[in-house]
């Protein structure tokens, strides 16, 4: 059989991640679809036609090519002979590859076009870095995008066409909104053509053939996925489908086992899947040892294979006595809800900013009487409303008590940079906030059915299950992310637009309820 479809690039850079899920997308489009990725997935493809369409603006008068097929092609063609000074999504096709430059720039000097690569991401994807800090450059990602151009590079040249310089446009994280979007600011270009020398390109050109051949292949590949030497955040979209053995609970669910990839490699090779195979005396699960001055590190995967083993908790009662008396009533239980948007709306926001939008905040006080308060704000920029009613419902002297502090400590001190008359308050906010999934981290309380983990969502089940997520509506934080972008889209209006509102805020208010309910737990433990 003839196989007539090509390798594109988004294929290309899928297949380098994971071959076998490649090869089902391929072969096996029913199945693949079975596994159809999330309305807030869908939402940043969104996102990226955003961000294409402002950096667009940064190239007047660009002929854009609509479409990917022969007609496509032929434009793409008469365009390139015509020296077309700009032209946007221009079309290379072969036998067997079939590539879009996102824009290419007629560079007079040089005779020939430069190619410009547009990427919806940041010039730094560590959302949670600290201001006095550097800025991290994600080196797995930075490399993918180099393929991505290389890929579109051979084949343009397959097709007798040669770039000059090659560039990767992106949003610049420092850049500040103020007024109308500058451009040139908003945008970092980064100029890769030293890296994408012909020893690169060569060597992506080898990938792709290789690529091609095996997605041609009509048989599909024996054995598990390349995702089976992966930890469990890093499994490909359909792990389950390549390895059913490996569905349940196994050696990809150990404490962070996707920083220990030769520990996981190791396991795997010698037969070792399921959780119950596992040893605790098994030595490559012991931690590393601290460096000097550091604390002792937690025997994290150790006391997961053990309480699972026993089905017996560990609990360290002493130190959640200690958390816990630390704490200064009134307690205040808080959470966030955030849409971390890529092109800046508002004035003193940068690109992916998170925009605090929603509030939900549970009070106790020293005598056990409970109160709710709650603020969804959907029009304009929310930072003033939700800090004036963060000050209202927050007094002066109380513990702020999170699940994962980090999150809320960095929306915190960012709202006090966009409320700087309140800033003091903010950052007083930040200096009183516990977090209580610390003693879920730290170890001091240990169960079986976290699975490893110490996000609230698996310990919710274990420690309150008459709290159930699955029964709401909005039942994630990125289904109230999509939510706030369909309401300030306008994409849900009238009934539908008021009863998503409290779908919403039902989700926020669980959040919090969810962490008293789980504060009551442990302090009913310690009495």
């Amino acid at each position: 059989m003839i196989n007539m479809k090509k390798l594109t690039k988004t294929d290309f850079i899928l297949y380098k991640d994971c071959t076998k899920n490649v090869w089902l997308k391929w072969h096996m489009p029913d199945e693949y679809k079975k596994f159809e990725i999330s309305e807030f997935e869908k939402a940043l493809g969104v996102m990226g036609i955003e961000v294409e369409n402002e950096a667009r603006k940064l190239f007047p008068n660009g002929i854009l090519v609509e479409g990917r097929d022969e007609k496509a092609q032929a434009l793409t063609k008469k365009l390139i002979a015509e020296k077309t000074p700009v032209i946007f999504q221009a079309v290379f096709s072969t036998d067997k590859y079939l590539a879009a430059a996102d824009v290419l720039k007629w560079n007079d000097e040089a005779g020939m076009y430069d190619l410009y690569e547009i990427k919806m991401s940041s010039t730094d994807d560590e959302d949670e870095e600290e201001d006095d800090k550097p800025r991290k450059v994600n080196k797995k990602k930075e490399r993918q995008f180099e393929h991505d151009i290389s890929f579109q590079t051979n084949v343009a040249k397959l097709c007798g066409i040669n770039f000059n310089k090659k560039y990767l446009l992106r949003l610049n994280r420092d850049y500040v909104r103020y007024g109308a979007l500058n451009l040139n600011k908003l945008f970092e270009e980064t100029d890769k053509t030293e890296i994408l020398n012909p020893t690169f390109l060569s060597a992506t050109l080898t990938e792709m053939e290789s690529a091609y051949t095996y997605l041609s292949n009509t048989n599909m590949p024996a054995g598990h996925c390349d995702c089976f030497y992966k930890g469990r955040s890093a499994h490909c979209t359909t792990f389950s489908l390549s390895n059913p053995d490996a569905v349940g609970y196994t050696v990809h669910d150990l404490n962070r086992i996707g920083n220990s990839k030769n520990v996981l490699r190791a396991l795997l090779d010698e037969g070792i899947l399921n959780i119950e195979d596992v040893s605790e005396s098994d030595e490559r699960l012991k931690p590393s040892k601290a460096k000097k001055g550091e604390p002792e590190k937690k025997a994290r995967k150790q006391n997961q294979v053990k309480v699972y083993r026993t089905k017996e908790p560990m609990i360290d009662y002493d130190a959640i006595r200690s958390e816990l008396s630390s704490l200064i009533f009134p307690l205040y239980f808080l959470d966030y809800e955030t849409y971390p948007t890529a092109i800046p709306p508002f004035d003193g926001y940068h690109p992916y900013q998170h925009i605090v939008f929603q509030y939900s905040l549970h009070i106790l006080t020293e005598d056990m009487k409970l109160t709710h308060e709650e603020l969804l704000v959907i029009e304009g920029d929310p930072a003033g409303q939700i800090v004036a009613g963060l000050r209202k419902n927050i007094g002066n002297v109380g513990s702020v008590i999170s699940w994962y502090k980090k999150f809320e400590n960095s929306r915190n001190k960012e709202l006090a940079k966009l409320v700087p008359n309140e800033a003091e308050f903010l950052l007083g906010l930040v200096a009183r906030t516990y977090d209580l999934m610390d003693i879920v981290e730290n170890q001091h309380y240990v169960h079986h059915g976290f699975k490893g983990s110490s996000s609230i969502k698996k310990v919710q089940p274990v420690l309150v299950p008459h709290l159930a997520y699955k029964e709401l509506v909005v039942r994630s934080g990125t289904d109230a992310i999509e939510s706030y972008r369909q309401i300030v889209k306008g994409e849900i209006t009238g009934k539908d637009l008021e009863q998503k509102k409290k779908d919403m805020l039902t989700y926020c208010k669980y959040d919090t309820e969810v962490m008293y309910e789980i504060w009551k737990f442990f302090k009913n433990l310690i009495q």
